[in-house]
Formats: structure tokens, C-alpha cells, sequence
């Protein structure tokens, strides 16, 4: 795994308009189908019981579906990850996660915390949108989190 961390003054500030926040019951939905296309279920005791972890769930939604989406995990006073992100095949390469990502780093960063985000080492795609809204690769003994990851 690769740790990195983004810092209000490593972040590259992008227009992420297309971005929103989902609601924990009106796009429940939404984000089941997301599951669905990824082959993976989410039923609605999972989806609360994501939200009872700390995670909020933002994501860019065109013609009734969510195409991008990435999750904010507050997993401690100093330190929220950006998780869960994910696009949908067809729509990838077009700058939706990285408008996402940017999004949910905006918001741990105006909350005065460490943007940080974990991810495979074959995860090439992640890793180079992450590092260009500004994350940078960080010892990981120098990651503050928490020993178990809850799986996304």
C-alpha cells in the first residue's frame, strides 16, 4: 500500500462544481446502483453503517446516476482520508475522479485536518490523480491511521 497526505498548502485548488455531497437517504439509490455496476451490493444497513464510521460520500451525478464518487473517512481528530473512489467504466480518463477527489480534499482541508488517502502500489491511475490535486507520498510510519482500516 501507498500512504500520501495533502496539506492546504500542497493543494492544487480545481473547479469542481459538478461535485455534491450525497444524501444519506435520498441518493441511497443512486449509490446502490454505483455499487451494483462495480459488482458489489450495498444494501442500507451497510450504507448507514458507513455513515456510523465517519464516512460522507460526495460523488458528480449526470442523467440520474452517479459517475464519480469518493468518500471523506473521518478517522481522527488530526487526519480525514479521502476513500471509496470510484468511477464508472465509459466515463474514465475524462477528469471525474480528480474533480471529486479535489471536492472531498477541499472540505478535509477547509476543516483544518491532513488530507490523506491510501492506495494500492499497482494503482497507477489513482496515484497520479491524487498527486495532481497536490498529495504527496509520505512515510508510512509517519501515517496516523488506525491500525484496522475498515474495508470501503
Amino acid at each position: 500500500m501507498i500512504h500520501l497526505a495533502c496539506t492546504q498548502r500542497d493543494y492544487v485548488p480545481l473547479d469542481c462544481a459538478s461535485a455534491r455531497w450525497l444524501d444519506w437517504d435520498a441518493d441511497y439509490e443512486l449509490a446502490r446502483e454505483l455499487w451494483a455496476a462495480q459488482q458489489q451490493a450495498l444494501s442500507y444497513p451497510t450504507w448507514v453503517e458507513a455513515r456510523d464510521l465517519g464516512y460522507t460520500y460526495a460523488g458528480i451525478v449526470e442523467d440520474g446516476k452517479v459517475i464519480s464518487c469518493a468518500a471523506v473517512w473521518r478517522y481522527s481528530e488530526q487526519a480525514w482520508e479521502v476513500a471509496a473512489v470510484i468511477t464508472r467504466d465509459g466515463y474514465r480518463r475524462r477528469g471525474y475522479s480528480k474533480r471529486v477527489i479535489a471536492f472531498v480534499t477541499a472540505y478535509i482541508l477547509a476543516h483544518g485536518r491532513l488530507a490523506t488517502c491510501t492506495t494500492r502500489d499497482d494503482n497507477v491511475a489513482m496515484l497520479a490523480t491524487a498527486k495532481s490535486v497536490g498529495f504527496q507520498v509520505v512515510m508510512p510510519e509517519k501515517d496516523e491511521r488506525r491500525a484496522s482500516h475498515p474495508s470501503r
